[in-house]
């Protein structure tokens, strides 16, 4: 990569990683919250769900406005509105004005994916590496997150954290607005799109089946790992409630897809992009499986090798929408990505609730192994679909 390369894809890294902390701010302090404005937690889960509604909405017109005005200056507008709506979550006198705050939050939080994305994808020569890189700081927001969240909360108030989270907003903002972050002047030829759109339409719909079917599966995880763990782990760790544990290990577990984006971007560019997938989605289904049948430390270790293949497949799958899409649509390709990436993820929360209350929790992950097989059928069609077609422009090398 060269030095203008290297700064864009430190910048969405950072970003990436902060567009997922500020969301999940919210359920780390969710408890004292509801003591501070003495309403339920099911008042407040309700917050948090047209919070993510809201955060799959925005995706779809943000990928225009990134094509329109350019994915810098979107992402910049994600990260200052994300910022506003924190500070007003911070000095929020009600459930009302905090309830307004998370959709704000949603609005411009879900706009960050389709801008951060075609930014990468307009700028970087390889793709693959800088997505990997770009998901890696994804992963350590998502994971730390939560504890730097209840941290400041406990030292200081969980206004504390939400208004840390909005300086350092802001502070990203800044950067944006006032550096030369941006493509080396010599790049544009490089970074057509690898395809002709025309012929390729329908490996780009399965395409997005199979980054719509990550999202479900990851929705899943997030929210059901947890429970999972804290539930048929059966470790004692220092004599830690069971909660905890699950937290904390889930946690651990979770770190372990920063490694798995690292590696799946290294390999995007090494190999053939549309052949590396299959490998890595057919990997996921057996520790899945293992997960919903295990306890102890098999599931530990098979939940930690679960995560690591599935975010290995993730740069590979987001590199392959600007494979196939021309340069100036991609902004509206990977909004649709988002939308229904974050959209299809809802659904794992209510069906996998069904399955939690209903035969046990255990029963989520065998749903999430159904998903991944899904996934796995369609980059096989992808593959078939090039083959038949004997374009020798097709599954081009990273």
């Amino acid at each position: 990569m060269t030095a203008g390369e290297r700064q864009i894809v430190a910048f969405t890294g950072v970003a990436h990683g902060l567009n997922h902390a500020v969301e999940l701010v919210y359920g780390a302090i969710l408890a004292v919250v509801a003591i501070e404005f003495g309403v339920t937690i099911a008042a407040l889960g309700v917050l948090g769900t047209i919070s993510s509604l809201a955060y799959a909405g925005a995706a779809l017109p943000a990928g225009a406005t990134a094509d329109r005005f350019g994915s810098k200056n979107t992402v910049a507008i994600s990260m200052a509105g994300a910022g506003v709506a924190a500070l007003i979550a911070a000095i929020s006198p009600n459930i009302q004005v905090l309830g307004f705050a998370l959709v704000l939050m949603g609005i411009f939080g879900g706009m960050y994916h389709p801008a951060g994305l075609s930014f990468i994808s307009r700028t970087v020569r390889q793709r693959a590496r800088a997505l990997g890189i770009h998901g890696a700081g994804g992963n350590l927001g998502t994971a730390l997150a939560p504890f730097i969240a209840a941290a400041i909360a406990g030292v200081w108030s969980w206004r504390g954290a939400f208004l840390v989270f909005a300086l350092l907003s802001f502070l990203i903002t800044l950067i944006a607005l006032r550096s030369s972050i941006g493509p080396d002047a010599n790049q544009a030829d490089s970074l057509k799109p690898q395809h002709r759109a025309q012929s390729f339409l329908i490996p780009l719909i399965l395409i997005f089946v199979i980054n719509a079917s990550f999202g479900f599966i990851f929705r899943g995880l997030t929210l059901f790992l947890p429970l999972h763990l804290s539930t048929n782990l059966g470790l004692d760790v220092f004599g830690l409630k069971p909660v905890v544990v699950g937290g904390a290990v889930a946690t651990v577990a979770l770190l372990f897809g920063v490694l798995g984006q690292y590696i799946g971007g290294e390999l995007g560019e090494r190999f053939k992009r549309e052949r590396l997938i299959v490998p890595a989605v057919a990997l996921t289904i057996p520790p899945l499986i293992l997960m919903s049948l295990g306890a102890g430390w098999l599931l530990l270790i098979a939940s930690s090798v679960f995560v690591f293949f599935n975010f290995m497949a993730q740069p590979t799958s987001v590199a392959m929408i600007s494979d196939y899409t021309s340069e100036r649509l991609q902004g509206r390709a990977y909004g649709l990505t988002a939308l229904t990436g974050f959209g299809l993820g809802s659904l794992a929360g209510v069906s996998g609730g069904v399955l939690a209350d209903g035969p046990g929790v255990q029963w989520v992950f065998i749903m999430l192994a159904g998903s991944a097989s899904l996934t796995l059928f369609c980059t096989l069609g992808i593959n078939a679909y090039i083959l038949a077609k004997g374009d020798p422009e097709a599954s081009p090398e990273g």
